[in-house]
């Protein structure tokens, strides 16, 4: 049983690791990321209570067929375990990059 004094750790942790397994698996939009009335700012927040760091901040348009104008652009976050998390709905990927020896 977790204590009570560690119980907002243990609930920081379990969103964490929901967020992460869908990263890795195809992405997702988790729970803690998800819930109504969350806007980008509050989204930044909860990437902050579940322990994450942000790496860089960056912009994707919204429909990859239209010019990137600013109503077109959503703002994303790439973490430092690089996860890409959009802001503006909480949707999370992950990408495996190849390792190239000597570098």
């Amino acid at each position: 049983m977790i204590p009570d004094y560690l119980r907002d750790r243990w609930e920081a942790k379990q969103k964490r690791e929901e967020l992460l397994f869908l990263a890795d698996n195809g992405g997702g939009y988790p729970e803690a990321l998800s819930l109504p009335g969350m806007d980008v700012e509050s989204r930044r927040l909860a990437l902050r209570v579940m322990r994450f760091r942000v790496r860089e901040e960056y912009e994707m348009p919204i429909e990859i067929l239209k010019p990137s104008t600013p109503d077109n652009l959503e703002p994303w976050v790439r973490l430092t375990n690089n996860v890409a998390v959009n802001l503006a709905n909480g949707f999370v990927s992950r990408t495996k990059r190849r390792k190239l020896y000597g570098r």
